[in-house]
Formats: structure tokens, sequence, C-alpha cells
């Protein structure tokens, strides 16, 4: 084989490479195009798609630890005047650490959210019954559903 013809070969074999590459590359766009369609056949249109990416955004802030007003007041589900009354009055735990910006952790408000619960009746029923086998004072008038 001439020098001119190895030339050609090793011209024809770096075109061929050239082939194969952009070959795996077009495969590995097709591959990204098949999850994007997976994706849009799940949630019907990218609109749709964009959307609920938006809503899980917005709902991010619950993982933080601390919350400005306004996450607070939405975690709180109440409106950011009523969480100031209620900083104002010291009503709801809060920090300032710079003397200006409000800031609450969730662990406090989850505490604060908790602060007065309505038992149900059966779990007060469940309670007292407790409370007669602890004290070991059982009234033997007393019978279910009646008082003295």
């Amino acid at each position: 084989m001439t020098e001119a013809g190895f030339l050609e070969t090793l011209e024809r074999v770096e075109a061929v490479h050239s082939i194969l590459k952009r070959m795996e590359d077009i495969d590995c766009v097709l591959d990204k195009i098949t999850v994007i369609e997976e994706f849009i056949s799940r949630f019907g249109t990218l609109e749709a798609l964009i959307t609920r990416f938006e809503e899980v955004e917005q709902q991010l802030y619950i993982l933080k630890e601390v919350f400005n007003v306004e996450e607070a007041a939405k975690y709180l589900n109440i409106s950011t005047g009523h969480l100031y009354r209620l900083t104002s009055t010291h009503e709801i735990p809060f920090s300032k650490p710079n003397g200006k910006h409000i800031f609450f952790e969730r662990k406090a408000l989850d505490d604060w959210k908790r602060r007065n619960p309505v038992l149900s009746n059966r779990e007060i029923e469940r309670q007292a019954a407790l409370a007669g086998i602890s004290t070991g004072s059982s009234n033997p008038l007393m019978k279910k559903g009646k008082k003295l």
C-alpha cells in the first residue's frame, strides 16, 4: 500500500468514526427526547408539566427550618396581618436577630398550632379510665353514662 493509499484509508476511517460519533450523539438526544415524552405523557402538556413544577417549587419552603413572615403566614394558613398581630401581642414565638426582620422556627410554629388540643369523647373517657386506674379510686356509685 502506498503512502497516498494509506492516508486515504486513514481519512475514511476518521470519517466513519465521525459518523459513528454523531450517531452516538443522536442516540443520546433520542434518549433525552424519550424521557421528555414520558414526562409529557404523564402530565399532559408541557404547560401542565411547567405548572406542576411551579406548584412544587412554591411548596419547597416547608422544608426550611426557619421561615420569614410570608412563609410562616402561609404555613399557618393565616394572613400576614394576623401574624403581625400575634407577634405584637407575643402570642406566637418569633425571633428578631437583627432587630428588624422577624423569623419563625418551624418546630415552634408546629408546637404553637398544637397548643389547645380538643380531645374526642373517646380520648376523654380513656384518660379518665387511666386516671381512675392509676389513683386506685373507683366510685361504686358511678355507673357508665350516669351522674351522681
